[in-house]
């Protein structure tokens, strides 16, 4: 339509959670270097390196309209004890400093909470670092499991285990490292909201997963 368009990009390479949350042997980067560089044929400029603090600062610079495209960077956590122990990682920002080549160092036995793709990437991305097992610990089962069907099966036969049925309820720690999950086993019950069943905790069936990450 005419208009003149400037990319304001927060991190050191474009491309947002296409390079920093899709593994590379998901989106390999040549095909999407490609597609970025049809983009900047078109006369879009990009700044890199460029988060954006103040919108107004933008108008008062001469922009007439401003589009937030800003992805969804921001970690959940599980809100159980002990999650703050050294060890345990948040699942998109571990992705992101894969891709973005940090030192990313994991233990020998790895814990993934989680059913969604970031689980099943992250799970993937923890046997290509060098971890000997790998754990998925999903609440319910997985026909339940949001992540693409196809990609829980590759994990698996890369070796990555499912440990379905099994909610983390407390990490435990020795000498501020975490040393292990404390999970319980769940039911399903009847759908919730989002029309899958309900994961319900199954009273006495506590055990642990000893672990040196999560």
């Amino acid at each position: 339509r005419g208009h003149e368009v400037v990319v304001f990009e927060a991190l050191p390479v474009p491309g947002g959670m296409m390079r920093v949350g899709i593994p590379p042997y998901r989106l390999p980067r040549d095909v999407l270097n490609r597609e970025i560089n049809e983009i900047l044929k078109l006369g879009v400029e990009l700044k890199l390196n460029h988060p954006i603090r103040d919108l107004n600062r933008l108008f008062e610079e001469g922009y007439s309209a401003i589009f937030l495209a800003i992805g969804a960077h921001e970690p959940q956590k599980l809100g159980i004890p002990g999650e703050d122990a050294e060890g345990v990682f948040q699942g998109v920002p571990f992705l992101r400093a894969v891709s973005l080549g940090e030192d990313v160092r994991l233990g020998e036995r790895v814990v993934i909470v989680g059913g969604g793709n970031t689980a099943v990437d992250t799970a993937r991305t923890a046997r290509r670092l060098g971890s000997r097992e790998v754990i998925i610990a999903y609440r319910r089962g997985r026909e339940e499991m949001p992540a693409n069907s196809w990609e829980v099966d590759d994990a698996e036969t890369e070796g990555v285990q499912l440990q379905l049925l099994t909610q983390p309820i407390e990490v435990l720690s020795n000498n501020g490292h975490i040393s292990g999950v404390r999970c319980i086993r769940m039911r399903l019950g009847e759908p919730d909201a989002s029309g899958r069943r309900r994961p319900i905790p199954i009273e006495g069936s506590e055990f642990v997963i000893p672990c040196d990450t999560m």
